[in-house]
């Protein structure tokens, strides 16, 4: 709807009125999407310029030469992070990074936590950022060990070999069959 078309008929008919809401409606667009744009700054999985703000509010390096989808994780990571560290935390920011199901299994008399990676197949990305984020919230007196799930050659040998002879073997390792 045109701002013209809010008001009564006998103002939309008058000449210089319609003119005046022609030259105004193309600034009410620009600053509706403005708005829209700033609103969407305000949720971490919508954010783009915003996630700059963001990281700067969590401490987390401004990286902008980062992919937008690893910045967005690295910020769910820090702010589900907060607080005390459970086995429940741990396991949401593991999944933050891997982008599917894990594990995580305290083994509280060896002061060890295994992470296992069950919703991806071979290493997941981000090993590298998942590890500082882990350092930021476990406890410096416990350890911890990442469990990464590969192909066995049982799930290989169900396979034949025309299914196979296209991948190279780090894809038949670490890819579904």
């Amino acid at each position: 709807m045109t701002l013209i078309q809010r008001y009564p008929e006998f103002l939309q008919k008058g000449a210089e009125f319609a003119d005046i809401q022609a030259a105004i409606e193309p600034e009410r667009l620009a600053l509706w999407e403005a708005m829209d744009g700033l609103c969407a700054q305000l949720c971490v999985d919508t954010a783009t310029w915003g996630l700059k703000s963001w990281e700067n509010a969590l401490g987390i390096p401004v990286e902008v030469e980062k992919d937008v989808a690893f910045r967005r994780s690295r910020v769910k990571s820090k702010l589900r992070g907060a607080g005390v560290t459970t086995v429940a935390m741990i396991q949401n920011v593991a999944e933050s990074f891997s982008n599917g199901d894990v594990e995580v299994t305290e083994k509280a008399d060896q002061y060890r936590i295994e992470i296992k990676f069950v919703g991806t197949i071979g290493i997941p990305p981000n090993m590298n950022d998942l590890t500082a984020a882990l350092r930021e919230i476990v406890p410096a007196h416990l350890g911890w060990d990442y469990i990464i799930i590969y192909n066995t050659w049982n799930a290989v040998k169900a396979h034949t070999w025309a299914e196979l002879v296209t991948r190279t073997w780090q894809q038949v390792k670490e890819s579904e069959l």
